[in-house]
């Protein structure tokens, strides 16, 4: 990472902050796996429980479709808020 300045149209000594990509032929094999097991399973994680209680709310309880979405999606976006905490939980179990 590293800052430049950049001079323009009334925008003189403005900061620019420039992060440095990683370049593709650093990337490994098994770098490029684990992502994909990572991944995979984050989206196992946030799509299947709140799936599950939505089928299990309408279908088997008989509650009302309206009301088991709603519950479906705030179990989604929920998951969702948590998401660095899940990532980085996943990405120490596939190493």
């Amino acid at each position: 990472m590293e800052t430049a300045t950049e001079g323009g149209k009334g925008n003189i000594n403005k900061k620019v902050l420039r992060l440095q990509r990683q370049k593709m032929e650093n990337l490994t094999p098994e770098m490029l796996a684990k992502s994909m097991w990572v991944s995979t399973a984050l989206a196992l994680v946030f799509a299947l429980p709140p799936l599950a209680l939505f089928i299990g709310l309408y279908d088997i309880a008989g509650v009302n479709i309206g009301i088991a979405a709603g519950v479906g999606f705030g179990l989604h976006f929920a998951t969702l808020a948590f998401s660095k905490k899940i990532s980085a939980a996943l990405s120490r179990l596939f190493d």
